[in-house]
């Protein structure tokens, strides 16, 4: 079952920046380990929330990040700029332009 995980970070305005950045570095890491499948970033306009939308192939494929040492060195980067708030999801439905 593919599943999404969404890391959302509220974050100070002057650091949305270096966040992005990195979670970039970070998936650069992630991006090379079994089961993912993409990912993207998204900052808000205001400057004070970051979004880190992953997909990955199972929620176990997702759950052997925390197994890997270079991918929870990165992470502790990003969490010393702001926690994340994760939703792991499936998806249910989907809707595209007629």
């Amino acid at each position: 079952m593919k599943v999404t995980v969404f890391g959302i970070f509220t974050v100070a305005a002057e650091q949305q920046q270096d966040l992005v950045e990195a979670i970039s570095r970070a998936g650069e890491v992630v991006r090379k380990l079994p089961g993912f499948l993409g990912s993207a970033v998204y900052a808000s306009m205001d400057g004070t929330r970051v979004v880190n939308q992953s997909y990955w192939t199972s929620i176990e494929e997702h759950a052997a990040v925390l197994e890997d040492p270079e991918a929870m060195a990165l992470a502790e980067v990003m969490f010393a700029i702001a926690k994340p708030d994760p939703i792991i999801c499936v998806e249910r439905g989907e809707l595209s332009p007629a």
